[in-house]
């Protein structure tokens, strides 16, 4: 078993998912994770890989960016920044800041996350307020 080390498993599922490699996106998953979407939760990889295999209409991508993670043990909460970027040039159309309360398992893989809007939400579903 190793040391869960959430800035780095969030980063690599950052990375993944900008990069649209699901293989290495869903390495970053525990089998059983669960993830809060707008469509509502999804519940271990195979729902995942459902996910994320749906095509995007428009003229728009998206891409995540990490601000920073705020951890304590297994829990943590990822500042980020979705930006949406038009497809023909890649420049930027919008950005949003989110905020992600992501628990790792014993593994050090994800097990949960939880997106919010409002960053101090996040922290205080984290139970890492101050």
């Amino acid at each position: 078993m190793r040391t869960p080390d959430p800035e780095a498993i969030v980063g690599a599922y950052v990375d993944a998912f900008n990069s649209e490699n699901l293989e290495a996106l869903v390495a970053t998953l525990s089998e059983d994770v669960e993830i809060a979407s707008k469509r509502g939760p999804l519940v271990g990889r195979d729902a995942v890989r459902r996910w994320a295999k749906r095509r995007a209409s428009g003229s728009l991508s998206q891409r995540l960016v990490l601000d920073g993670v705020r951890a304590e043990g297994r829990d943590a909460v990822a500042f980020l920044r979705r930006q949406w970027l038009w497809i023909e040039n890649g420049e930027l159309a919008d950005e949003e800041e989110l905020a992600v309360v992501v628990g790792l398992d014993a593994d050090g893989l994800i097990a949960r996350w939880h997106p919010f809007d409002d960053r101090s939400k996040a922290l205080a579903a984290a139970g890492l307020d101050d």
